[in-house]
């Protein structure tokens, strides 16, 4: 019998790309499932989904935004319901491309490294330079590099690393359960560093695959240095690294975002990244726009 896998993509107004990403998704060696989880969008965006024809759809509506980090456990939350058996579970974002038989070959990796949680392959821009080609956290600075390249390593098959892609990665579901899932309180980003850590402490290792790639419009969805990425990047940044960063660069950080918003005229940028640090001050968890009840 042929590994179960569900495919995890969460929508956010984001279904006209959807066609495309679930196209490319051609799988021989194992059994796949996509599960879609509409996470609050508009009736229209929603109406397309439903439009979508393919068989292995499982399309899952949320009347309040999740979150990044929510939608995935929404999601999640369905496989454990559903009783389907499966043994791993893939993330991929909407505006990102899968390649043949990518999946299976993610599968046999981890089924080589028992000790592993998730593996990555390489992500690349749509013009094909290189966006994450394995995690690797600087811990003093509260920062995630996407490139720490290790020529030693660049031709074996995976190796150890920091932190996965959120943007594609397949996960043991077993051992994701086991350390409690994404962490809600983050809404979206850092999200990825915060469960690499937690799985780490667990003894698991989070893996990169350099020889398998995918290809990403990166933050289509956030684009423009939005206000709301500056918010979240901001708070979660102290929420996730506050205990090992230096005074010295907490404050180099608070003030360089404010100067670089500054001097590109984005004076909104500056009022939500005052915003997100004041936030993480007094505790606000969870999405900006809904009060924390703890």
């Amino acid at each position: 019998m042929k590994p179960r896998v569900a495919v995890i993509i969460i929508n956010y107004k984001t279904s006209h790309l959807l066609g495309k990403l679930i196209d490319s998704i051609k799988e021989i060696t194992v059994d796949v499932s996509i599960v879609i989880v509409d996470n609050a969008s508009t009736e229209e965006t929603y109406s397309e989904l439903l439009m979508i024809k393919d068989a292995r759809l499982h399309i899952l509506r949320s009347y309040t935004n999740l979150g990044f980090t929510g939608g995935i456990n929404f999601a999640l939350k369905y496989l454990i319901e559903s009783k389907l058996d499966f043994k791993y579970f893939f993330l991929l974002n909407p505006d990102a491309f899968s390649n043949d038989n990518l999946i299976g070959d993610l599968v046999q990796i981890l089924n080589i490294n028992k000790d592993a949680a998730g593996v990555s392959p390489q992500v690349l821009y749509l013009n094909g330079d290189p966006w994450y080609t394995g995690g690797m956290i600087k811990y003093n600075e509260g920062k995630v590099v996407n490139h720490s390249i290790d020529e030693i390593k660049c031709n074996a098959q995976s190796y150890e690393v920091d932190v996965f892609s959120g943007c594609a990665v397949l996960f043991d579901l077993s051992k994701v359960l086991e350390v409690g899932m994404f962490n809600e309180d983050l809404f979206m980003y850092f999200d990825e560093a915060e469960l690499s850590i937690r799985l780490k402490r667990k003894g698991y290792k989070i893996l990169y695959c350099p020889q398998h790639k995918i290809f990403h419009d990166v933050s289509y969805t956030t684009r423009k240095i939005s206000h709301l990425k500056t918010y979240y990047m901001t708070r979660n940044k102290f929420i996730v690294f506050n205990n090992d960063m230096s005074l010295y660069n907490k404050i180099y950080f608070i003030l360089y975002e404010m100067a670089f918003h500054l001097k590109n005229m984005r004076i909104r940028n500056v009022f939500y990244h005052i915003k997100g640090f004041y936030d993480f001050k007094r505790g606000k968890k969870g999405s900006m726009a809904i009060r924390s009840l703890t």
